[in-house]
């Protein structure tokens, strides 16, 4: 808002604005603030009951669905694949072989899935639901890429090591 007001009484030429310095003598802080606040956002009920909080009482089923695994756990379970990546990644080239580019292909991925998964839970997934879907099928074609070029070519661990020869 400032800023088109600023441009407003410039007419919109740096050569007016450079001739004219007793407009930064009529832009004062009171004016731009009046412009700012006079500018409400209004959300319909519906609307704002869409994007607030729920508070609960939850049922047993909301608490803890029978599909899914327990927060802690999954917690335990990514904080156990980070830190492993952390020897995992020097001794897989170190150690170069198929065991090595499968071991860093598995965690990559699933580092990276959970990752993604977890900003698209919270960022997006409200407003584009089926963004889940999309997401399982690109990660579902990268490993299967990975493995491909496990199986098929020289694998991840002497692909980086070409990458770094060059």
């Amino acid at each position: 808002m400032a800023s088109n007001c600023l441009l407003r009484y410039c007419g919109g030429t740096a050569r007016r604005l450079c001739l004219r310095p007793q407009i930064f003598k009529e832009l004062s802080p009171s004016s731009i603030s009046k412009n700012v606040t006079a500018k409400t956002i209004v959300l319909s009920p519906a609307m704002s009951h869409y994007f607030q909080a729920r508070r609960g009482p939850f049922t047993p089923e909301e608490k803890q669905g029978k599909h899914m695994m327990m927060a802690s756990t999954h917690w335990k379970i990514e904080r156990i694949i980070a830190v492993s990546m952390l020897g995992i990644m020097p001794a897989s080239i170190y150690f170069q072989g198929p065991f090595w580019d499968f071991m860093i292909a598995s965690t990559v991925m699933l580092h990276g899935y959970w990752g993604v998964n977890g900003v698209l839970t919270d960022y997006l997934e409200k407003f584009i639901p089926f963004i889940h879907w999309f997401w399982y099928a690109l990660a579902m074609a990268g490993i299967a890429g990975l493995l491909n070029f496990n199986y098929n070519d020289v694998g991840v661990t002497k692909a980086i090591s070409l990458v770094w020869k060059l």
